[in-house]
């Protein structure tokens, strides 16, 4: 509604000012090769325009003050509102956006109009045009700008704290409008020069300071173009470094999601992996709306499998529905620009990653060379991290159970031991009854079947309670922070109950089927620090209980060490 109220008091603003304007500054030295001109350079300072610091510049304002003093303010009024026009269109604003351009017409017609009645309030007069620079009144000419320095900071004002409703300080000078105070005193000379190259020589001696200056605009585009590809390659650089650092799938994709929407225009941003190319995965997600509706990923439907095949980035705009209809279905027909670069490792694609954006043409050819990069940087840490996992699974896991290793197990105990906020902790320690008994009469591949089995039920039963391990053969560990003797007998009494009540099935190879055999455990238990001060006393008064007070005393029972 405030969008629709901003072309509307632009609309009624424009057509209801410019009579009164005509009728109190009308058109003066009309000449159609000098307005042609005028315009062209209108024209020209819109189309190449170039930032400094952050800053968009156009030397509207040079050519605006010389257009005032030669045709007068309709005149000028009239093509700064074309300058504008021209000016927000070369930026490729797309429909989200499109309540700029009422914005800055209506703000460009303000300062206009503030710009002029300065001028004039302040003694200056609309003469014919001159080449004696003595004859110009300077103190209307800064009035001029500053007016229009004036009007432009008061309508952004308005405009952030109505519209936009930014919260800020109001304040009229601050440290980022020194810069545009500087850029509007330079354009004071700039105006001046015009309007006497005018006087001197007509629309050619403006064409002639206009070429250069131009052309001065073209050059500092280009400058600032490959300064802001630097930049962004820099920040491509630097983001691809930190990915590599990561050691871990999940906190490379957490920092891939959490960073590119800051780096480029993302609503929608997607991984999809070619690690079995037959199956291809969508294993990450990002919509900026944070919509929760499912779209089933399916290859033939998305960009990425034309990335996969041809190993090349594709960026494109417009409507995706026809091309890739998975993208529309997610953007729920949103997505008006998008690109989808290859992650390349060891020269095969090992996936896609995809951006998209509500606007149009957000992604340029130096978006693409970037995304490219960070494609690769990608593919490399996903490969980094998993490798890592899996030595890293290896070096804490047993093999065959998938349980922590001894190595582990002493590791959790030594740091439970050196933590000061961990009061009280148990250890089971139990061994699997007649487990020879089982190998030499089903076989050791059915011992193995038993070992995994035993483990399952471990894991089930203490679930996030505490850690299991397999100590070694037939032997497993369950640590248990904050549980005292008590608590720490019912957790092992629970386990043999959960190991005793439910068979195991054996395949017996003799009659080519399969068996079901029961199978018991002996637990013993200790607690520190009340039964020990370190962690081997910890283990061994553990095992020694189970021995002694289990094994010994008839098997299939939880002992407790005292």
């Amino acid at each position: 509604m405030k969008q629709w109220a901003v072309t509307a008091i632009w609309i009624l603003t424009f057509f209801f000012s410019l009579p009164i304007i005509y009728m109190i500054d009308p058109p003066r030295n009309i000449m159609p090769a000098s307005l042609l001109t005028v315009t062209i350079v209108f024209v020209l300072t819109a189309l190449f325009s170039f930032k400094v610091k952050g800053t968009d510049i156009i030397v509207l304002q040079g050519i605006g003050l010389a257009t005032f003093l030669i045709f007068g303010l309709f005149v000028e009024t009239l093509l700064t509102q074309f300058c504008i026009m021209v000016y927000l269109l070369s930026q490729r604003i797309g429909k989200t956006d499109a309540y700029r351009i009422p914005i800055n017409l209506t703000m460009f017609l303000l300062v206009s109009i503030a710009s002029g009645s300065t001028y004039y309030t302040l003694g200056g007069r609309a003469t014919e045009v001159t080449n004696n620079v003595l004859e110009l009144s300077l103190l209307p000419i800064f009035g001029f700008y500053f007016s229009a320095y004036l009007a432009n900071t008061i309508v952004l004002m308005f405009i952030r704290k109505w519209l936009l409703s930014i919260p800020f300080k109001v304040r009229l000078f601050d440290r980022d409008s020194v810069w545009e105070i500087i850029i509007t005193l330079l354009m004071m000379p700039l105006g001046i020069a015009f309007y006497l190259m005018y006087a001197s020589r007509g629309w050619l001696g403006m064409l002639m300071i206009a070429i250069p200056m131009v052309a001065l605009s073209i050059i500092m585009r280009q400058i600032n173009n490959n300064q802001e590809l630097i930049q962004f390659l820099q920040s491509v650089n630097h983001f691809g470094q930190q990915l590599t650092e990561e050691l871990s799938v999940k906190h490379v994709f957490d920092l891939l999601f959490e960073k590119m929407p800051t780096m480029l225009p993302v609503d929608y941003l997607y991984v999809v992996l070619y690690t079995h190319p037959e199956r291809p995965k969508l294993v990450r997600m990002y919509r900026k709306d944070q919509g929760e509706s499912f779209v089933p990923f399916q290859q033939e439907a998305d960009v990425s499998l034309s990335v996969f095949r041809q190993a090349k980035a594709i960026i494109g705009s417009g409507n995706t529905g026809s091309l890739y209809p998975f993208l529309d279905a997610l953007s729920n027909g949103q997505a008006k620009s998008y690109l989808s670069v290859p992650m390349m490792h060891r020269g095969q694609v090992i996936g896609v990653l995809t951006l998209a954006s509500h606007v149009s043409r957000s992604y340029t050819n130096t978006s693409r060379i970037g995304i490219e990069i960070v494609g690769d940087f990608l593919a490399i840490s996903l490969e980094n991290a998993k490798n890592f996992e899996i030595r890293k699974k290896e070096s804490e896991r047993c093999p065959l159970t998938d349980l922590f290793n001894y190595r582990y197990m002493m590791k959790v105990i030594n740091k439970m031991y050196n933590d000061p906020s961990l009061e009280v902790f148990s250890i089971i320690m139990m061994d699997i009854d007649n487990f020879k008994q089982i190998n030499d009469t089903y076989g050791h591949q059915n011992g193995n079947a038993i070992l995994i089995g035993v483990a399952n039920r471990l894991r089930k039963t203490v679930g996030h309670k505490g850690i299991v391990a397999r100590y070694g053969g037939e032997e497993f560990t369950v640590l248990l922070p904050g549980m005292d003797r008590n608590m720490c007998f019912a957790v092992a009494e629970t386990i043999r109950l959960a190991v005793a009540a439910e068979t195991f099935m054996i395949f017996n190879e003799t009659e080519n089927r399969y068996d079901k055999i029961f199978v018991t455990i002996s637990l013993g238990t200790s607690t520190a620090p009340v039964d020990a001060t370190d962690p081997s006393e910890l283990i061994y008064n553990a095992d020694h209980a189970m021995y002694k007070g289990a094994k010994q005393q008839g098997k299939n029972r939880v002992a407790r060490y005292i």
